[in-house]
């Protein structure tokens, strides 16, 4: 009997994901329901913390989840907006607290003196141990909407103080209800040079369906040579629609092993690589977010505790079962399972690439050059994560730009490092200090790159392909006062604001006065609004307010107007 109760709690502690021994207290005074969580496929990057519900509104308190002090204050426009890093000696991490509507008064105090100090909006800085400190539980600020956030909500994070690595907050035991297991939407099985799927060589996708305990698919694939496996899935937990993200994926071909995905640390520095852990193809085209389970050739992430031939699959002819097991942190757990018939065929040769003619191997492990009349591409070596047979085309100008327009490879193939691109343009000589290489997207819009000249070409650094060309921007920023007008008298006004706008290099920077002093103007850039809070004293009478905003080619707008206080 002692035994058996041994035996059980060994398994309970294997099965139970490893939680750390100290508890912090709750960031927010709400119940935790997540719309976010680490790990999480985004653009260019994995989640790097957890986002937390606050009922769609601003303004909930923020508490600091241990004792400790604020290390770095950090303000933007963009990315986390207001946020605040708080060290925690004692446990050796850093927990963070960003998108805030504001900070507590005793950070705020500090904040607000630096923004004057430096005249600018834009801040990031750190603090001594002994300037700001914290305690369990208190007041840090209030919940918002602040940078590039989509709505009101908090993004937390818990890093390793010594090395900013970002770990799983779900491990340290805060209060989210979750019995719901993982979903299994779609399956892929990738094709290589000389892989038939069904007698083809091309990639098969499977929509899935749940019979019984188990995901599956509508047939038996019939596979000869090499392969490998994506999966698309996603997360639930309680009171929340959210489809959240993965933290375990094992793949196993008949009993072994092949691959495993698991996210307890991140690193900022090898974030990117998941432009190669995901289908970039299928993120691109169809907005569906595949894992790959098997590693490019130039894929750094540590995320794969165990991989088998890096996650590709050869087998000998026979039935074999491929299974699948999807986990969240609380080990809720949903499975895929489906033969596979390997029918190898000896006289299968390499698939021809019909585009080997008209297209140039670019080797990641080399840098690649690509030099015609009108552009110029240098690229350094691992700025790929594969091989490509890279492909241009030259299309005919429009009516806005400076030349043809450059169709660079294909934009559904993502880029690690920044690569030069270089565009030869007859541009006159009073615009040349007004044009800029741009991205066209498929609605047609130009999208600023920027641009300098060298030896008779413009040249920019991007980190992707697609559609690029030269266009001018002489238009100056639109400048429009929300509330207030000339000879405004201000009583009960809280704030005065102006909404900006250049619809097409877009804003660069902007500054505001009151009487030749620069003032803090809140810029929130998905509203196009500047906002100056009414908290500071300002002398009675009349007042003039001037603002000036200027766009990426340096167009300037002015408005000056005078009011009443």
């Amino acid at each position: 009997m002692y035994k058996f109760i041994v035996l059980s709690l060994c398994f309970i502690l294997i099965s139970k994901p490893i939680l750390f021994a100290q508890k912090y207290t709750s960031p927010v005074d709400l119940e935790m329901f997540l719309s976010g969580t680490f790990g999480e496929l985004r653009n260019n990057h994995f989640h790097a913390g957890i986002d937390i519900k606050t009922n769609g509104v601003q303004g909930h308190k923020l508490r600091s989840i241990d004792d400790g002090y604020v290390s770095r204050i950090k303000v933007s426009s963009w990315g986390y907006g207001k946020t605040i890093y708080i060290n925690h000696p004692e446990t050796g991490h850093t927990s963070v607290y960003a998108h805030l509507q504001r900070f507590s008064n005793k950070i705020d105090s500090i904040v607000l003196r630096k923004h004057y100090q430096e005249e600018k909006f834009e801040l990031d800085f750190s603090l001594n141990k002994n300037i700001i400190k914290i305690k369990k539980g208190e007041l840090i600020g209030y919940s918002g909407n602040s940078g590039s956030s989509a709505g009101p909500h908090l993004h937390f994070e818990i890093r390793e103080t010594k090395n900013q690595k970002p770990i799983n907050p779900l491990q340290f035991g805060f209060k989210i209800k979750d019995d719901i297991p993982p979903k299994l939407v779609k399956l892929k099985i990738y094709a290589f040079d000389t892989t038939l799927i069904n007698g083809y060589n091309s990639n098969k996708t499977y929509d899935l369906f749940k019979k019984g305990e188990n995901y599956h698919i509508n047939e038996i694939p019939e596979i000869s040579g090499p392969f490998a496996i994506g999966i698309y899935t996603y997360d639930q937990s309680n009171g929340s629609y959210n489809k959240n993200g993965i933290y375990n994926i094992k793949l196993f071909v008949d009993t072994i092993k092949y691959y495993e995905f698991k996210v307890d640390k991140l690193d900022f520095n090898t974030t990117r690589y998941i432009n190669a852990h995901i289908d970039y193809y299928e993120k691109k085209a169809n907005k569906i977010k595949f894992h790959r389970c098997y590693k490019l050739k130039n894929n750094d992430l540590e995320t794969y505790p165990s991989i088998v031939n890096n996650g590709i699959i050869n087998l000998k002819n026979n039935l074999h079962i491929i299974k699948i097991e999807v986990k969240d942190i609380y080990n809720n757990k949903s499975s895929l399972h489906i033969k596979v018939k390997v029918n190898n065929t000896p006289l299968l040769n390499k698939c021809k690439n019909e585009m080997n003619k008209k297209s140039i191997l670019f080797d990641i492990e080399k840098p690649n050059i690509f030099k015609s009349k009108d552009i110029e591409l240098h690229m350094k070596s691992f700025s790929l994560y594969e091989d490509i047979y890279f492909k241009y085309k030259k299309n005919d100008s429009l009516p806005e730009t400076f030349g043809p327009i450059h169709k660079i490879h294909e934009s559904t193939v993502p880029i690690h490092k920044k690569y030069i691109i270089s565009i030869k343009s007859k541009v006159p000589k009073h615009l040349k200090n007004k044009v800029f290489i741009a991205s066209i997207d498929k609605k047609g819009d130009y999208n600023y790159i920027g641009g300098v000249w060298k030896n008779g070409f413009l040249r920019a650094k991007i980190r992707e392909f697609g559609d690029f060309c030269v266009v001018a921007d002489t238009i100056n920023p639109n400048i429009k006062a929300v509330n207030i007008f000339p000879g405004k008298e201000i009583k009960k006004q809280k704030t005065i604001q102006f909404t900006i706008k250049d619809n097409l290099s877009g804003i660069k920077k902007f500054k505001g006065e009151i009487n030749g002093k620069w003032i803090l103007l809140d810029y929130d850039h998905k509203r196009n609004l500047l906002t100056y809070n009414l908290r500071n004293k300002i002398h009675k009478g009349k007042q003039i307010i001037k603002l000036d905003v200027f766009d990426n080619v340096n167009n300037k707008t002015t408005y000056i107007s005078e009011i009443i206080f």
